[in-house]
């Protein structure tokens, strides 16, 4: 394809493929179908030319949305950008469409940009363990040994697309042969930090898409961030804070992880500063704690899905880097993320958008990917408060893209505001509530990997603290 090459630089770059990723971009544009043949063997990251990378990005956006990628759909958001202006403007697009060699070569162009990507990478790195070795960095030597190894395993970058069913069996009967005989079942994912959730979920697996749904004040925040800090000990989390800043979600934190049964420093008392000196030398021991957990916090509201996961493949990558893996990504909540121009103010429409690509997002960056969500109004109509999955506006999207739905409620939200003018009757609401002031149950309705089942915590809502019935003792929790 004899096409403008886009970026000045590329006269002094040698390792680029420029020419693939024009036939690549437009062989998709022609055939969306091509898409199919290189997901997930290949990002916006990958690109070398910069505008190449924001257009596969717009064309990921369109398809996984289930619209058509074309000419049409790419010219609205790309008819102002300077980049494409300098190339003269959106005739650049359909230069590429009218000049498309083969669509069945896709998976080549793919090998090619992503081989070139490679090289750049591994001759960064390169430079990097040079300057480690002259600094006398052993650490960080080793650290970049393992990266440039991840960087060219061919075992790893090539495997074959399709198998026969006879030998994937072959693998399954032998790793649990291995199992059986050496007692040690392998790791299939990010521990969960909680005895209970463990139980029944076993991990939070890698390539799976978990939604943790509730009405206002159920306490989706606060169950959420309890499991992503536990799980931040063993495990790379990614947390993306659309609603609350980061320095919220500290003070959340904080009142979490100090949390003790007759001393509790509830967060609202950090946010005023309310604290008295043994509350101030419990939060300088609590923080110490935090030292050691793997937890980043993205606190920009907004967010598209695409634009979350170009974040969390960059975090991917950083960590690639150092030899280590992207494990969990949550979001706080699926309400608030941005959607795509064809389905504002239709959120039926919007949720099934953001669900079906956050569950492409989990397979693609092989991670769990956990989706806070809020629901809608209907069960505050019903006499029973409980939700199930009937309640999720556009249900049906959920259960398609969703491998584990969970529900949090609290029965003590619901009885503070149910006070009876009739003595039996207040009393009997008042010994309930005593019940249950300090109890949140998670109902897992749907669960694609195992049993669906309701489990109860303790909770203490103003210190942000949610734990297992039988471990209270923040000494026996972080």
């Amino acid at each position: 394809m004899n096409m403008q090459v886009t970026r000045a630089e590329a006269d002094n770059e040698p390792f680029h493929a420029l020419e693939a990723e024009q036939a690549l971009i437009a062989a998709v544009l022609h055939d969306n179908k091509a898409y199919g043949l290189v997901r997930g063997r290949i990002g916006p990251e990958h690109f070398f030319e910069h505008l190449h990378a924001r257009l596969w990005e717009a064309i990921g956006e369109d398809i996984d949305a289930g619209r058509e990628a074309s000419y049409f759909s790419l010219v609205p958001r790309f008819r102002d950008d300077a980049t494409m202006k300098e190339l003269g403007g959106v005739r650049y697009i359909s230069s590429l469409y009218l000049n498309v060699i083969t669509t069945v070569n896709a998976p080549g162009y793919a090998d090619k940009i992503v081989e070139a990507y490679r090289i750049r990478e591994g001759r960064q790195l390169a430079d990097e363990l040079a300057d480690a070795i002259d600094a006398g960095d052993m650490d960080q030597v080793s650290d970049i040994r393992k990266a440039l190894s991840d960087i060219y395993d061919a075992d790893r970058n090539n495997a074959p697309e399709r198998r026969h069913i006879a030998d994937v069996t072959d693998e399954v009967v032998g790793s649990l042969n291995d199992v059986f005989v050496s007692g040690v079942k392998p790791e299939d994912g990010a521990p969960c930090g909680s005895p209970t959730l463990t139980k029944c979920l076993g991990s939070w697996k890698r390539g799976c898409f978990y939604v943790l749904a509730g009405r206002p004040s159920m306490g989706k925040t606060t169950v959420g961030l309890s499991w992503m800090l536990r799980a931040a000990r063993d495990s790379n989390v990614l947390l993306f804070s659309l609603e609350m800043s980061r320095e919220q979600l500290a003070r959340r934190a904080l009142s979490d992880i100090s949390y003790a049964a007759g001393e509790e420093i509830e967060y609202q008392s950090l946010e005023t500063f309310d604290i008295d000196e043994r509350q101030m030398e419990r939060l300088c021991e609590a923080q110490r704690r935090f030292r050691g957990l793997r937890l980043q916090i993205d606190e920009r509201a907004g967010l598209t899905v695409q634009q979350i996961r170009a974040a969390a493949a960059k975090e991917k990558q950083r960590l690639g880097v150092r030899g280590e893996k992207l494990d969990i990504v949550c979001i706080d909540h699926m309400g608030i993320m941005g959607v795509s121009d064809r389905y504002k103010g239709n959120p039926v429409n919007e949720l099934a958008e953001i669900s079906g690509a956050l569950k492409v997002m989990a397979k693609e960056l092989d991670c769990a990917v956990i989706a806070l969500m809020q629901l809608n109004r209907g069960v505050e109509s019903r006499d029973s408060k409980r939700p199930g999955l009937s309640d999720i506006r556009g249900s049906g999207a959920i259960e398609q893209d969703a491998d584990v739905v969970m529900f949090v409620y609290r029965e003590a939200y619901y009885l503070e505001r149910q006070k009876s003018d009739d003595p039996i009757e207040e009393e009997e609401r008042e010994r309930k509530l005593e019940r249950a002031r300090h109890q949140v149950e998670i109902d897992i309705a749907k669960n694609r990997h195992g049993a669906c089942r309701r489990m109860e915590f303790f909770c203490a809502m103003g210190c942000s603290a949610i734990r297992d019935i039988s471990r209270r003792d923040p000494g026996q929790d972080l």
